[in-house]
């Protein structure tokens, strides 16, 4: 005869109050903009429509990485005037996985170490990013088409 034992089940630890948690601490942050990454550019025509976006009103360029994303700040129709999720029930799948872990209210206090990625918040400044990202390319294809020159010639 076997003796199978059983196993004691993990103790569920009771769900934290909304309101003690980083959330129900917040004006819901991330319920007021949206990012969408978008083409790294590979020429400088490229440029032109990062140029674009930036010419509307509330959005943002930011490279987190080598990836580069159009901010744009426009509050979610489902955030109540008491800053919870009126459709929390049924949130889209992308509500569900966000994790406040790492949060844009720690970034608010300073709670992140600064990286190192590049946040655009005027055309001007894209423009400038610009001219420089121009500079290298036009080195590169410089050196590229010699290299291909003493290629061809050997």
């Amino acid at each position: 005869m076997t003796v199978t034992k059983r196993r004691k089940s993990p103790r569920k630890k009771a769900p934290v109050p909304f309101e003690q948690t980083k959330c129900g601490g917040c004006i819901a942050l991330c319920c007021r903009y949206f990012a969408l990454e978008v083409d790294r550019p590979d020429e400088p025509s490229d440029f032109e429509d990062l140029r674009w976006y930036m010419l509307h009103q509330n959005v943002e360029i930011f490279i987190e990485g080598r990836s580069w994303f159009v901010q744009m700040y426009n509050k979610c129709s489902a955030l109540g005037d008491d800053n919870k999720c009126t459709i929390y029930e049924t949130r889209p799948k992308i509500c569900r996985e966000y994790s406040d872990v790492s949060c844009d209210k720690d970034e608010l206090e300073g709670n992140v170490p600064e990286s190192s990625d590049i946040t655009f918040r005027k055309v001007e400044e894209l423009e400038a990013y610009r001219d420089k990202w121009v500079k290298r390319y036009e080195a590169r294809m410089r050196r590229e088409r010699r290299e291909a020159a003493q290629r061809g010639a050997a």
